[in-house]
């Protein structure tokens, strides 16, 4: 079952870029949260308290206990954040509301265990996918999926139809799509190319005579 994580916040009247740019300055962080069936609710975040939470890690399938003006707890899950590039700032955050009966979708974080056969054969990890969608009930996301890339050899790759998740939940980006790839270097070509060359000279005709084959007794 997933783990809740608790965070409060305040109504908030007043919209607008100039408003939300005074309530950033304050260490405020203005967002929305999306009710079904219902209108949205502007509210206003701790900004320190929110990069706490999303600095955990796996905070996008994670269900969020949200008091609202000290209300009763919501059940929610992170919709969305917006984040300033140049200044590492988070500077809006969209919520979702869900009930815990009900599936929802959520994208889940695939963090690759193991050291690959190709990495030691000298080629380098290329992970193309770091995240993917799942379906389950808010409580049965799980924070992350662990895949195990020991065995996976140079050239070789990972597809999402090879991860493994918990009973209830349920992939739905497309099972072909890649994950990973252990990709050749040039240092792994030369290493190939070099036994090759080796395993051939082994198995080749016999090397000269040091001599010299014409003076020889007639």
């Amino acid at each position: 079952m997933s783990q809740h994580v608790p965070l409060s916040v305040v109504t908030r009247e007043e919209r607008g870029s100039a408003k939300n740019s005074r309530l950033r300055k304050e260490g405020k962080l203005p967002g929305v949260l999306y009710q079904p069936g219902g209108d949205s609710l502007a509210f206003t975040a701790d900004e320190y308290e929110v990069r706490r939470l999303i600095g955990r890690g796996g905070v996008r399938s994670a269900v969020i206990d949200l008091t609202i003006d000290s209300d009763a707890p919501r059940t929610v899950l992170f919709k969305q954040w917006d984040r300033d590039p140049v200044r590492d700032q988070i500077t809006h955050l969209d919520l979702q509301e869900v009930d815990l009966t009900v599936e929802v979708e959520a994208d889940v974080p695939v963090i690759l265990i193991g050291s690959a056969v190709g990495i030691r054969d000298g080629g380098i990890l290329d992970q193309t996918a770091l995240t993917v969608r799942v379906r389950a009930l808010p409580d049965a996301l799980p924070r992350s999926i662990e895949h195990d890339i020991s065995e996976v050899e140079l050239g070789g790759s990972v597809h999402v139809h090879e991860l493994v998740v918990p009973a209830g939940v349920t992939i739905v980006t497309d099972p072909e799509g890649g994950i990973a790839s252990i990709m050749a270097t040039r240092a792994s070509l030369s290493d190939s190319t070099g036994d090759a060359g080796e395993e051939s000279d082994e198995g080749g005709a016999p090397a000269a005579s040091s001599g010299d084959s014409g003076d020889g007794e007639e």
